[in-house]
């Protein structure tokens, strides 16, 4: 594979993870993407490009007795006959419910602007209408990465700020890492 077409495969990669990103798990898996929930307890969602050259399968589980979660995303790129993965990331940690809405924001608002921060949201959104047991709080979304698509690593989590001064917590969090397969 020659270096060009190996920077032209990860360019319709990442074009189709965004896509994919939108269309499934932010976006509510109500466009191009199926979801499926397997009797082993993970949820995958499965995007195409409309061209057929890229597929995307996010894949994940969160444990019933808890809030911890992990996942992956593969982007496959279609040869002749065959996929073949060319780019992949990892993806682990926890929320509770009730963060979620923070989560997608901060992970849409990145996807949508096509900025590949580590495969997760932006530097930092902030939620100042969370309320938890009849408290209100801030919450803090922020997400710290190094490298770029086709080699990263880096943790997202949500910080609960309360508004009588405690000191700030954390309340959920994602360590993540990725890479190119070519």
């Amino acid at each position: 594979m020659t270096p060009e077409m190996r920077v032209q495969i990860l360019e319709g990669a990442k074009s189709a993870f965004f896509e994919a990103m939108i269309d499934g798990y932010v976006g509510g898996e109500n466009r191009r993407s199926v979801k499926v929930k397997d009797d082993d307890g993970y949820t995958t969602i499965t995007y195409t490009t409309e061209d057929g050259k890229y597929k995307v399968e996010d894949r994940f589980c969160t444990n019933p007795f808890s809030d911890e979660a992990a996942g992956t995303t593969t982007v496959f790129c279609r040869f002749a006959l065959i996929w073949a993965p060319v780019w992949w990331m990892e993806y682990s940690g926890h929320y509770t419910e009730g963060v979620i809405p923070l989560l997608k924001s901060a992970l849409t608002k990145a996807y949508e602007r096509r900025l590949f921060l580590g495969g997760r949201g932006l530097a930092r959104v902030d939620d100042k209408s969370y309320v938890s047991n009849d408290l209100k709080f801030n919450l803090t979304y922020t997400n710290t990465y190094h490298g770029d698509f086709s080699s990263f690593d880096g943790t997202e989590k949500i910080i609960q700020n309360p508004l009588d001064g405690f000191d700030p917590e954390t309340i959920g969090y994602h360590k993540y890492s990725g890479m190119s397969l070519l």
